[in-house]
């Protein structure tokens, strides 16, 4: 019951595939950072240059881990671990830089929570990985933790969003990437990151 058979799951692996694709952390922080600068403006982000930091930060340090070590055959072939050893390790650079960014940078509080939301939800991910050896679901985390902001910052409506987590589940089970335990894990993480980053970003601004 832990880990689903492949095979009593109802999804191909193609569309398995697609679907961590499109829902991989880094699109889904892009997604993210995108409707609140549409939406709040700058509310969210005070210039446009903080909402391309996001997008560096967010998005592109934490795909680079994966582009190296697919780019370099001697990381390649170490596998799937050291690919999310990289990716967790570039990850938290860029969440580093963005929370700095923001507190050099006079960021908004709604950027800050943004930006210690990933850092914590990084820092217990990478905490449950290599201390616990516990490998909470980075898809389930880049999927709840975008749903709860926008239901906190643009609308309950938003809430609706956490019906990505459905097909983010079946996709991992089918293609063994995590047991439900590491999927659920993953969904909680970022709830309790935003939680706490609210406080932190609160006690900074004000």
């Amino acid at each position: 019951m832990e880990r689903m058979t492949a095979n009593k799951i109802r999804m191909s692996y193609s569309t398995a595939k697609r679907i961590r694709t499109i829902t991989a952390p880094h699109f889904m922080a892009f997604v993210l950072t995108t409707i609140l600068y549409i939406g709040m403006g700058r509310e969210a982000f005070i210039t446009p240059v903080h909402y391309l930091d996001s997008l560096f930060t967010l998005c592109l340090l934490p795909l680079l881990g994966y582009v190296i070590c697919r780019a370099v055959p001697s990381l390649k072939s170490k596998g799937r671990h050291l690919e999310r050893v990289l990716a967790i390790a570039f990850s938290l650079l860029g969440y580093l830089l963005g929370v700095a960014f923001a507190l050099i940078g006079g960021g908004t509080k709604t950027e800050l929570t943004l930006y210690f939301t990933y850092l914590i939800s990084g820092l217990l991910t990478a905490i449950c990985s290599f201390v616990f050896k516990f490998k909470a679901s980075g898809h389930a985390c880049g999927v709840s933790g975008p749903a709860a902001m926008l239901s906190m910052y643009m609308g309950p409506v938003y809430a609706l969003s956490f019906a990505v987590l459905v097909p983010v589940y079946i996709s991992s089970l089918k293609l063994e990437r995590h047991t439900l335990s590491q999927l659920i894990a993953g969904t909680i993480i970022p709830v309790i990151a935003l939680i706490a980053a609210s406080f932190i970003s609160g006690a900074i601004v004000g």
